[in-house]
């Protein structure tokens, strides 16, 4: 009752702020059903003489457009925010499987049969490493990374790659025999891998150059890479046959030695020493009083101090 109320309220005020001085009452919009309602609204009453008939517009229900009320109120017919979200939800899942059903088999006119780089004809001396984190934003989602090996790039010569380990610096790993390039500056991926792309082209036409420097009296620094040095296995150490069969005659040897002192009772028992020696300190040491009231336990608390005032 109090959203029919309330609009009712809401036209009586309306109606009486805009009326002319000479404009009679009209009577308000009820939640009484519209047959009632029109009859009611359409035909004045003789008892109420202030009581007009509203115009053929304000009374056409197949109009929607049409309103006695430029100010509509809330019907409480809306539907709550988590129902709102439910349903962009499920819209969002319906607009998937739509893409689903009728534009990803469209995908197969671009398959193409994957080759492995080791039967191409002419293999890319490119490699590169993209990183996702599966649909979610991240500043690195854009990263791309470049590696290539300078002797694979073909059609430079000895010195024109010299100049181009130089002319890329610290980027050079010889240790590897690396180039390692990496771009995040662009919003997306294809942006920073076609950055990638003209700068190594600029790099090689760079080397190729003849007419620029070639930088034969600058030496190639190394400085930046920290060669750690590989821990082999001593070869001395191996197990060869040999030295198997050496530890075996050893083994025998000593296994014979125990055996000849054991039987010529040169073998030294340590629990018969241990014994021998307690019970010679036994004998040496004459056995003294134990005073046996020093020993008993403090009676503590009142039931033991019942019992031991009982006991004597």
């Amino acid at each position: 009752m109090a959203a029919p109320f309330k609009r009712i309220c809401c036209q009586a005020t309306r109606h009486t702020t805009h009326r002319s001085p000479c404009q009679p009452y009209r009577t308000f919009s009820t939640t009484t059903p519209s047959n009632q309602a029109d009859h009611l609204t359409t035909t004045p009453s003789p008892s109420n003489p202030f009581l007009t008939t509203l115009p053929p517009s304000a009374t056409n229900d197949n109009n929607p457009s049409s309103s006695s009320s430029p100010d509509p109120a809330y019907e409480d017919d809306d539907i709550s925010t988590l129902g709102l979200s439910e349903l962009h939800a499920h819209r969002e899942l319906r607009d998937l499987l739509r893409t689903a059903a009728w534009e990803m088999p469209l995908l197969t006119s671009l398959h193409k049969p994957f080759v492995p780089p080791s039967q191409l004809k002419t293999p890319s001396p490119l490699r590169w490493r993209y990183t996702t984190y599966m649909g979610e934003a991240h500043p690195a989602a854009s990263k791309v990374v470049l590696t290539f090996d300078p002797h694979e790039i073909p059609g430079l010569t000895g010195a024109q790659r010299e100049k181009l380990l130089k002319l890329v610096g610290t980027r050079y790993d010889f240790s590897k025999r690396r180039v390692k390039m990496s771009c995040e500056i662009f919003e997306t991926q294809a942006q920073n891998k076609r950055y990638l792309g003209d700068v190594v082209g600029k790099l090689i036409k760079e080397a190729k150059d003849t007419d620029a420097d070639g930088f034969e009296d600058v030496p190639l620094d190394t400085r930046h890479v920290r060669v750690r040095p590989k821990l082999g296995f001593p070869a001395a150490w191996k197990l060869t046959e040999e030295r198997m069969a050496g530890l075996e005659s050893a083994r025998r040897v000593a296994l014979l030695e125990e055996g000849r002192r054991v039987e010529e009772d040169r073998v030294v028992s340590g629990e018969a020493a241990i014994e021998e020696a307690r019970r010679t300190r036994l004998l040496r040491e004459p056995e003294q009083p134990v005073m046996v009231e020093a020993r008993q336990t403090v009676a503590r608390g009142k039931k033991e101090m019942k019992q031991r005032a009982g006991r004597r």
